[in-house]
C-alpha cells in the first residue's frame, strides 16, 4: 500500500496542539464528537463526518463531548494521490469537514479490513475506489478531467494477465506497471471498457477455478487456496456474494 499510514484511536481528554502532515488527514469519527480548528475556523465532528485536512495545513483537536471522540485515520502522502490526474495533479480537499454517509462507511470498513489482513488485492482495490471518489466528491479539481481512457490493447492485456495469473498474489499495482500505467488510470480505463474493476474480474477468475477444482472433487479448503483466495472465510464470502449460497451447498447439489 506504499507505506500508507492508519490511525484507530478513543480519546477523552487528550488534546491536540496545533501542528501539521506533511500528507492529508482522512478520518472517519465513529463516535462521540470532536473539534479542530482548521483553515479559519472552528470545526465540530460528529460520528460518521468525514474530516479532511490538506497537506502543512495547521489543525488542533480537543473533544467536543463528555465522553470524548472516537475515530479511524488514514495519512495518505502527496504521492498516493498525485496518480489520480496527469502529471502535475495535486489534488486539495475544498472544505476541512463534509458529511458523506456512504464514503465514510466505506473508509470505515477499508480501515477495519486492514487490521484484519484481508486479502492485498482486495484491500488494494478498495482504497483505490475510495481516493477516487474522496477527490471526485470533495476535492477542489476532479480527477476525471485529466485522463482519456480508450485502449482496447491495454485492457486486452490486463485482462490476459488476471486470467492468466488469478491464482497467484498479483497485485493491480504490478498489472498497471506492465501496460505502462498508473494503478489509478489501469483501474479506471479497465471499468469503463469492461463494466467491471480489475479487482472483480480478478474475483470471477478465481471463483472460477475454484468451482471447477470443487467439481473434480478437491475439497474446499483446499479449492480455495489453490484458486488464490486468502483463507476458506475469504472465499466463502465470495462465493456467496456472487452465486447467492455457499461453497458447501454447492458441493452437495452437484453430487446430488
Amino acid at each position: 500500500m506504499g507505506n500508507l499510514e492508519f490511525l484507530s484511536a478513543r480519546f477523552k481528554n487528550h488534546c491536540y496542539r496545533s501542528h501539521s502532515h506533511p500528507g492529508y488527514v482522512v478520518g472517519v469519527v465513529t463516535a462521540g464528537r470532536e473539534a479542530f480548528y482548521c483553515r479559519g475556523t472552528i470545526h465540530k465532528a460528529s460520528k460518521g463526518d468525514i474530516i479532511l485536512i490538506n497537506p502543512d495545513s495547521q489543525h488542533d483537536g480537543e473533544a467536543a463531548s463528555e465522553g470524548g471522540w472516537q475515530y479511524r485515520v488514514i495519512y495518505p502522502t502527496e504521492t498516493h494521490l498525485a496518480g489520480l490526474g496527469g502529471s502535475g495533479f495535486n489534488p486539495r480537499f475544498r472544505h476541512s469537514l463534509v458529511r458523506d454517509e456512504e464514503l465514510a462507511t466505506r473508509i470505515s470498513t477499508f480501515h477495519q479490513s486492514v487490521e484484519k489482513n484481508h486479502c492485498a488485492t482486495e484491500r488494494e482495490a478498495l482504497w483505490l475506489d475510495i481516493a477516487w471518489d474522496l477527490v471526485a466528491r470533495h476535492g477542489e479539481t476532479s480527477p476525471e478531467e485529466t485522463y482519456e481512457y480508450k485502449d482496447p490493447n491495454r485492457i486486452q492485456i490486463i485482462q490476459n494477465i488476471l486470467s492468466n495469473e488469478a491464482t497467484s498474489s498479483i497485485t493491480l499495482d504490478e498489472v498497471a506497471k506492465r501496460v505502462g500505467w498508473t494503478t489509478w488510470h489501469m483501474v479506471r480505463s479497465f471499468k469503463a471498457a469492461l463494466g467491471i474493476s480489475p479487482h472483480a474480474y480478478l474475483v470471477d477468475r478465481r471463483l472460477h477455478r475454484a468451482r471447477s477444482l470443487i467439481d473434480d472433487g478437491v475439497e474446499i479448503a483446499m479449492a480455495a487456496s489453490e484458486a488464490g483466495f486468502v483463507d476458506q472465510s475469504h472465499f466463502s464470502r465470495h462465493f456467496v456474494a456472487a452465486y447467492g449460497f455457499t461453497p458447501g451447498r454447492y458441493r452437495q447439489e452437484m453430487r446430488a
